[in-house]
């Protein structure tokens, strides 16, 4: 009877700690955490897989930790909530996350330092130039 109750009470105290699952890693884009599947809607802003309370979820279990990262609110209105994840890392690629809620979707968009942008066109305008040049795929070779 009494190995049946510390069973009980033993269980009930690891429960909690079972049942919550582990986040899958971010996902790198140009050096910024994206949550995975995330779909990209347009020039640095992706459409969150997640609604907008789990999309903050998600980075407050995975990044926001970090000393250097830190979270601002931006807007809570009824048409629209955002917040802000601020990258204080000196010499970071990225300077935060704008995660933002409007009609039903949930936007992520990478806010990029002044030099990372630049590096951005510099890439888009070498693209344009030499359309054929693509990075080296490498070939693999049929084992026999």
């Amino acid at each position: 009877m009494t190995i049946s109750i510390l069973f009980i009470v033993a269980l009930g105290l690891l429960l909690p700690a079972l049942t919550q699952a582990r986040e899958t890693p971010p996902v790198p884009y140009r050096t910024a955490p994206l949550i995975p599947w995330a779909k990209k809607t347009g020039e640095h802003r992706f459409r969150s897989p997640r609604n907008y309370d789990d999309t903050l979820k998600y980075y407050r279990k995975t990044i926001l930790g970090a000393t250097h990262i830190v979270k601002e609110k931006i807007i809570n209105t009824s048409q629209v909530r955002a917040v802000f994840y601020r990258n204080k890392k000196p010499g970071a690629h990225w300077e935060g996350l704008n995660v933002y809620e409007y009609k039903g979707s949930t936007i992520i968009y990478v806010v990029f330092s002044d030099q990372e942008l630049e590096r951005i066109e510099k890439e888009k305008q070498e693209a344009k130039e030499n359309p054929k040049k693509k990075k080296k795929k490498k070939k693999r070779r049929k084992k026999k």
